[in-house]
Parts: C-alpha cells; structure tokens; sequence
C-alpha cells in the first residue's frame, strides 16, 4: 500500500513539475509575395493630375481609380494643407464616396484651391474598403502644389 502511494505521489509531483501537455508557443511560417504595379495596372490608380492651381480657384489635383473589379468606399482622411493650399472635396462631395465596379463610377476625384499665392501640399490619407471588410488599402498621398496669381 505505501508503495502505491509513493507512485501516486511521483506521478502527481511529476505533473506539477513539467504540466500538462498543453502548448505554451507555437510558430509557424508563412510566405507572402507582395508585387508593386505601375498606375494602370494597380488595383487602386491614382495619378497626379494637376499640381498648378490659379489662386481663387479649384482644381482636381488627384484622380482616384478602382480596378479592385467590386464595388468599395473612398474615404479621404488625415488632411493636412500647407502654404494657401486647401483640400475642398472628393468628387465635389463629402470626405466619402462609393467607387463601383465598372463604368465611370469606378473614378473620383480630389479637389484642392489656393487662397493665396504661397505654394503648399496636400497630405491626404486614402481609405478604400468593401463593405464585407475583406478589403482594405490604406495609402498616403502628398501632392506639392503651385499656387500661381491669377
């Protein structure tokens, strides 16, 4: 009997000692291939469209383009200006706006005017999402703009 004990007893204080057999770390490795294409092959074109604006008044300055080939959201955010620069809208609207699939629908547009002659940026933040969240792209963008009299 004291013999069984004594087992019973190592073997509990055995499994106090090293555990249980649950994990404590596991590590895995993954591969990930990350291609950059040029602006009309990208899923998300955007292209510089004007970087000389007559003071007084406004002008598109980017051109946002969705080749996801499903509908997203536009956001523009984090808008940060310099010198008589001032970000005024995506397509003429507010700071969101719904990129379809195809068609002409699939482009906006990013407004900025100048208020003066002292040339500037625009800083924008570019928020694409689906509306199942299974897309996401977020992209900074900083355009230098001349800000010319009129």
């Amino acid at each position: 009997m004291r013999h069984r004990r004594l087992i019973l007893a190592l073997f509990v204080l055995a499994t106090v000692i090293t555990g249980t057999a649950g994990y404590s770390a596991i590590q895995a490795e993954r591969s990930v291939d990350v291609t950059v294409a040029d602006g009309e092959d990208a899923y998300l074109a955007v292209e510089n469209t004007n970087d000389s604006i007559t003071n007084g008044s406004t002008s598109s300055v980017l051109r946002v383009t969705n080749q996801f080939g499903r509908e997203v959201d536009l956001t523009v955010d984090d808008i940060e200006t310099t010198g008589s620069v001032e970000y005024e809208s995506v397509n003429g609207a507010n700071d969101k706006v719904t990129l379809g699939a195809t068609g002409d629908d699939r482009t906006a547009v990013i407004n900025a005017s100048c208020t003066g002659t002292d040339d500037g940026e625009l800083e924008v933040m570019l928020i694409v999402e689906s509306d199942d969240n299974e897309l996401s792209v977020r992209t900074m963008q900083v355009i230098d703009i001349s800000c010319e009299s009129a």
